[in-house]
């Protein structure tokens, strides 16, 4: 077992100190270094020895990291006086670290066959000193975010929904259909650059048919008029495009931030939505958002996500929405959703639920979804 395996298995201070002790003790009087015990991961590590009568002498750093054998070699430089720097490049600063020693080669050969024969200065090759690589705190939580979901960065995602509130009518007898689709194609990337933490574009169809009141069908429709414009509505819209930044306001609590822009045969509208979640999104968490389009209307959910059942992630969600126009009466919708993640990366996902505006009428509500993470 090398020091650095050592050190690593044991990793207390009286290791760490005894390892100290061992490595200054076959340091020599005219080269005084001082060794870290630790450093960060991904950054450099510079090394700073004081070195006396360095004209009679060239002294060089040698260093490996835990998965390789041979010794890579850099030469101190001066740095002013009697400092002398040398540099393990940022590339070799990996976890879970890495040994070095220091040794010269004196300018005048020192054997019968005229080479120069090198001095340990400060360890040796047979006794190297160790130096733990520890990762920072954004650098842990990335590891962990990404082996949450395998190293896969890239989310692609389609989802299929139909809503239905129950049919309307009015005294007269004319019938006219509350209900809607939505369609939600869209695209994600895991930035992990805290606290940005993702980035979606997407897109968004939503069309339906409603009555033209906000609960009943209009009073003088008729069987013969109810599919006229004063009786029914088509509501929604063909082309919804829409930006969103996952913010990780820290970890295991993340804010979704989205900006909408709407377009139907008529006109252009705006729209947003934001969610706060605390938890794993694909496991146990909690949510709440607001999502509002114009002239469509506005949705407010509560989300409660567990994934006791293994390897079947599920979710139970409370809407409150008007959708899908804002001249309806704001109605209940009750969702439950299950997931079925592979291990290729692809996740199918089912939603059933029940919508209604009243206490009388109501529907159902069923959807399918399916995302690949690459």
């Amino acid at each position: 077992m090398t020091s650095l395996e050592l050190i690593m298995t044991l990793r207390t201070p009286l290791t760490v100190l005894v390892g100290l002790g061992l490595a200054c003790g076959v340091a020599r009087a005219d080269v005084y270094h001082v060794p870290p015990a630790e450093a960060q991961a991904g950054a450099p590590l510079e090394l700073e020895a004081r070195i006396a009568d360095a004209e009679s002498r060239t002294v060089h750093l040698y260093y490996r990291t835990a998965v390789t054998s041979a010794w890579a070699e850099v030469a101190f430089a001066r740095a002013s006086g009697e400092r002398w720097i040398a540099t393990i490049p940022a590339a070799a600063m990996v976890v879970p670290g890495v040994e070095y020693y220091l040794a010269s080669v004196p300018a005048v050969a020192a054997d019968a066959a005229g080479a120069a024969v090198p001095v340990d200065e400060f360890a040796s090759a047979a006794w190297p000193h160790p130096v733990a690589v520890r990762t920072g705190a954004a650098d842990a939580r990335r590891q962990r975010d990404l082996a949450r979901v395998g190293g896969r960065r890239s989310r692609a995602r389609a989802a299929f929904e139909w809503i239905d509130f129950g049919r309307r009518t009015n005294q007269a007898d004319a019938s006219v259909p509350d209900s809607y689709y939505r369609i939600d194609l869209d695209f994600a990337y895991r930035l992990l650059a805290y606290p940005l933490e993702e980035i979606r574009i997407g897109y968004t169809r939503l069309e339906g048919e409603v009555p033209n009141s906000d609960r009943r069908v209009p009073f003088d429709c008729t069987p013969a008029t109810e599919t006229t414009p004063a009786c029914r509505l088509a509501a929604g819209f063909k082309v919804g495009g829409w930006f969103e930044l996952g913010l990780g306001l820290a970890e295991g609590l993340r804010l979704d931030a989205r900006g909408m822009f709407t377009a139907n045969q008529e006109s252009f509208a705006l729209g947003a939505r934001a969610e706060l979640r605390a938890g794993i999104a694909d496991g146990n968490h909690l949510a709440a958002a607001v999502e509002y389009m114009a002239d469509v209307g506005t949705i407010g959910s509560f989300r409660l996500g567990w994934a006791t059942v293994p390897k079947v992630p599920m979710a139970m969600t409370v809407e409150i929405t008007d959708l899908p126009s804002s001249v309806r009466a704001t109605g209940v919708r009750l969702l439950y959703d299950a997931y079925y993640p592979l291990p290729t990366g692809l996740r199918l996902g089912a939603r059933l639920g029940y919508a209604a505006r009243d206490q009388i009428i109501g529907g159902p509500s069923a959807g399918l979804s399916a995302s690949y993470d690459f």
